[in-house]
């Protein structure tokens, strides 16, 4: 349970140092002990601060739970984002051009849900039950939706550009979450050459295909 104390915004670096402390230990907390078995006790205890002192900071774990959903949603933000950016010279873009771009995104999408299972589980676990943090994945998810519908339009997509581009969000989402978090039925280099080809099948639909073939 939270205590009364007042949540401040840190400005001076040894309050951000310390304030990224607690961040840093409640992702390790949720990682290996889950949602349920974290408290703000062990939490302050790995980050080597107070329990008061981390109420300085954040009102409650779940408090906590946000902004690591936050940073985590930056990073990979920055790691796709240069991907899904449209050719500045506007031409055709070629088939192959494009798959290679679908088999980057599906790497990067695949490193980051293994960089931290566990933590992705618990995200998951608690989007469902926490409305803020579904409120700030569904915009992380939207934005990157909308990228990539900027993207098939520039590519030239014949069709309904933003359901394709969900379309797409959802087959490299779900296919990974399940291959990571799942029971894996397939090798990496088996689900990464399956779904990069059948993400090309829904952006190139099969006329385009045989076009280029």
């Amino acid at each position: 349970m939270a205590a009364a104390t007042t949540v401040r915004t840190p400005r001076q670096e040894r309050a951000l140092r310390t304030r990224q402390a607690i961040v840093t230990a409640a992702a390790f907390e949720f990682s290996r002990r889950g949602y349920a078995s974290t408290t703000s006790k062990t939490i302050a205890l790995r980050a080597g601060v107070a329990v008061g002192s981390l109420y300085q900071y954040f009102r409650d774990k779940d408090q906590i739970l946000r902004e690591i959903a936050r940073e985590r949603a930056e990073r990979i933000a920055a790691s796709t984002v240069a991907l899904l950016e449209a050719p500045e010279d506007n031409e055709a873009v070629p088939v192959d051009s494009a798959k290679q771009t679908l088999r980057l995104v599906v790497l990067a999408v695949l490193d980051a849900h293994r960089s931290d299972p566990g933590l992705h589980a618990v995200l998951t676990e608690r989007r469902h039950c926490d409305p803020e943090l579904d409120g700030l994945t569904s915009e992380f998810e939207e934005d990157m939706v909308r990228r990539t519908q900027l993207l098939l339009e520039d590519w030239g997509h014949k069709g309904d550009c933003l359901a394709t581009a969900f379309v797409l969000f959802a087959l490299v989402e779900g296919a990974v979450h399940s291959h990571v978090l799942g029971h894996a039925m397939v090798d990496d280099h088996r689900l990464i050459d399956s779904l990069t080809a059948a993400l090309l099948q829904v952006a190139f639909p099969s006329p385009l295909l045989a076009t280029e073939a």
